[in-house]
Order: structure tokens, then C-alpha cells, then sequence
């Protein structure tokens, strides 16, 4: 029996993949489109090539090993079609287990985003932007991200480092650890690097704060088979559904100690194994940690070797009277910029100025304001909105 190639996906890529094949006169199917066609495909005119995507039998661990006769039967059927090119394609996160399955039929396995010309697909991230991306990348962070103006210049200075090592292929993920008092935008940091990147997509974010118990780690990447509970991780499950590259870590020092090895190691080789034996490759992504902690407690609760692995380490400062202010005009140009074409002329300079006239100077957390600031809005846009009409 000949090998046939076994060609490997992103699943964040599929509908770009499916553009592609249309485009060029392709023909994708399912296995089960495929079964219930019982191999006799009709061709339109012109295919270029059939590619039959076998992800779904390898959905449900517990089942596959029943659908390895239907696997074969597509198998074959590729290895003796001569009407056009066969292939048959997998999401990358199955490959494990279909190559200790299908070792007696499997050659190569190859990208099927190279194979399409798809390569510049994943480019969404910050080491491949080209340099005036970038700039304009740290033009948005300077002008979207109050305060801390420091910290600013050095991310910056740190993530043209990154893109110069990553190209050599010395590192493989940036990441950095922010500090400080709640509300004062470490995380919104990680939010507009995440936009700036991937704006479609949903940033890949969790928090710690539930991390602490021994297990957790199952919680984080998922329990062995058999075990009672969960077997899907959420860093993992995030990781597949989104093509965004910036994650956000919350709440870093509540983890557990096998949840801060993790990343230890994670820091150090760039990819990790989840408990499925999928293997997750994190070249070129961000890691953004945030914490609580005040400067005094950083050294005791950041292992010396995890903080030896971190790009940047910062404390982030509450900001000023003026920044805060700063803040408030911005946000509420910002909403109310959402504001339909045929009410716009009810905004007034006045109503604005009764809106921003908020008081804080006693008030340090950026979502306090946030609620305040939607609060007058609210109550400022509804009689506009919803005024009765005669």
C-alpha cells in the first residue's frame, strides 16, 4: 500500500482555506459529505484538486478508534483516485493522534497553508509586521493607553528587540510582567496590543484568581483521559478559537506552583503539549501577566528563573489629575462617536462639558470613572434617543 501525504491546518485559518479552494475551482469535503456519497464524487468541471477533511472523525476521542475503518475507506479512495488530485487534510490539533493511528498509511506530513499559498496567514503578530505597522502599532499605544509614560518608550524598546531576535530565531515569545493597583491599565495594555493585532478575532484572556488549587494545571491545559472532570484546558480551547496573539494573564500570583512552573517552561521553549497530546506552538505570540502586587512583594513572590525569562518587568503608577482628565475627554469622544448620524446634531458643546465634568481627583481606578462617565452618557443620550415624537 503506497503513503499518501497528510496535510495539517490551522482550524483559525478554515475560512480563509475555503476562499482559497473555491477560488481556485477546488473541492473541499467532510468525511461525512463524503460517506454519504460512498465515494462516488461528482466532479464538476474543471476541479483542481478534492481535499477531504477528516477533523470530525477525531472530534470525539472516545470514538475514533471505531471510525478507523471509514478513515481507511477515504484513505484508499485517495490512493487510487486518478481524476485530479486527492488529498486528505486534518486540523493541526489531531495530528498526534491520526499519525498513531494511520502509521501504516501516512507519509509526509505538510502545511496545507503552504500548500495553497497561504503562508502570510498567521503573520498577525508583532515580530512579521513590517516597520511602519509597528509604528503605527506604538503610535496607538501612545495615544490610546494614559499614563505611565515610561513604560510606554520601554515596551516599545523592548518589542523592536524581540522582532530583531525572533527574525534570528533566538526568541520565540515576548512577554511581560505589569504591576500595580487595580484600574490603571495593565490590562488595557494588553487589549489595545491585542487590536492592534488581531482587532476580528477575541483576545485570548484568562484569570488566575481561581488557579490556586493543586490541580489547576488540569484546569489550564486539560486532565489526562480518564480522568473524572474536565479533559478540555481553557488556555488550550482559547489557543484553538482564536488567531489572535497577545495573551492575557490576570491575576498571575494566584496560581498554583505547578501553574508558575508551567509557564516557566512555557517561557523557556516556546510551545507545550496539552493533555490530548496536541501539540500548541506559541512562536511570535505575547504573554502580557498582571498582578496586584506592590513593589515590595515582587521579589518574594516571582521566582528568581521566572523572572530571568521575562522581557519586561513594570509598575504601573496611578496617574495624574491631568491624565485622568485626559482620560475622560478621550472615553467619552470615543462613545459617543457611536452616536447615529441623524441625532448627532443634539450633542452640543455644552451637553459634552456636562457630561466630562467629573470629579477625579480622589478617584485612581480607570473603570470607576468608566462607570461614571457611562452613567452620565446613559442618562444624557436616553431622552434624545427615545424622546417622544409628534
Amino acid at each position: 500500500m503506497k503513503r499518501i501525504p497528510l496535510y495539517e491546518y490551522d482550524r483559525r485559518n478554515r475560512e480563509k482555506i475555503v476562499e482559497v479552494v473555491e477560488a481556485e475551482n477546488g473541492l473541499m469535503l467532510s468525511a461525512f459529505r463524503f460517506g454519504e456519497q460512498n465515494g462516488r464524487i461528482q466532479l464538476p468541471s474543471g476541479t483542481k484538486y478534492m481535499l477531504i477533511d477528516v477533523s470530525s472523525l477525531f472530534a470525539n476521542e472516545d470514538r475514533v478508534t471505531s471510525l478507523l475503518p471509514y478513515l481507511e475507506r477515504i484513505i484508499a479512495f485517495v490512493q487510487n483516485i486518478d481524476r485530479c488530485e486527492a488529498c486528505v487534510i486534518l486540523e493541526r490539533q489531531y495530528m498526534a493522534s491520526a499519525k498513531g493511528m494511520l502509521y501504516f498509511a501516512l507519509g509526509e506530513v505538510r502545511s496545507l497553508e503552504e500548500k495553497l499559498g497561504l503562508t502570510e496567514l498567521l503573520s498577525n503578530n508583532i515580530a512579521d509586521l513590517s516597520e511602519k505597522d509597528f509604528e503605527e502599532l506604538c503610535n496607538t499605544v501612545r495615544s490610546r493607553l494614559f499614563g505611565n509614560p515610561e513604560f510606554k518608550e520601554r515596551l516599545f524598546e523592548e518589542l523592536r528587540r524581540f522582532r530583531v531576535f525572533s527574525t534570528m530565531g533566538n526568541q520565540r515569545i515576548f512577554s511581560a510582567f505589569l504591576y500595580g493597583t487595580s484600574g490603571i491599565g495593565k490590562t488595557e495594555t494588553a487589549r489595545l496590543l491585542h487590536h492592534c493585532l488581531a482587532p476580528s478575532e477575541q483576545l485570548i484572556k484568562l484569570n488566575f484568581g481561581n488557579y490556586s488549587s493543586v490541580n489547576s494545571l488540569g484546569s489550564l491545559i486539560g486532565s489526562p483521559r480518564g480522568y473524572v472532570g474536565s479533559s478540555k484546558g481553557e488556555l488550550s480551547e482559547k489557543l484553538l478559537n482564536s488567531r489572535g496573539t497577545v495573551i492575557l494573564i490576570d491575576e498571575f500570583e494566584k496560581a498554583s506552583k505547578p501553574i508558575h512552573n508551567f509557564f516557566l517552561q512555557l517561557l523557556e521553549d516556546g510551545w507545550f503539549t496539552d493533555s490530548l497530546g496536541r501539540d500548541y506552538d506559541l512562536n511570535k505570540y505575547m504573554i502580557i501577566f498582571t498582578s496586584n502586587l506592590t513593589e515590595d512583594k515582587i521579589d518574594t513572590e516571582l521566582a528568581p528563573e521566572f523572572r530571568s525569562r521575562l522581557n519586561l518587568i513594570s509598575h504601573f503608577e496611578p496617574l495624574s489629575l491631568e491624565e485622568k482628565e485626559a482620560y475622560v475627554r478621550f472615553k467619552a469622544k470615543e462613545i459617543l462617536s457611536g452616536v447615529p448620524e441623524e441625532k448627532r446634531s443634539s450633542i452640543t458643546t455644552e451637553l459634552i462639558n456636562d457630561i466630562v465634568d467629573i470629579d477625579v481627583s480622589e478617584v485612581e481606578d480607570l473603570r470607576k470613572i468608566n462607570a461614571e462617565l457611562m452613567k452620565r452618557i446613559s442618562s444624557s443620550l436616553y431622552p434624545i434617543f427615545y424622546s417622544d415624537e409628534t
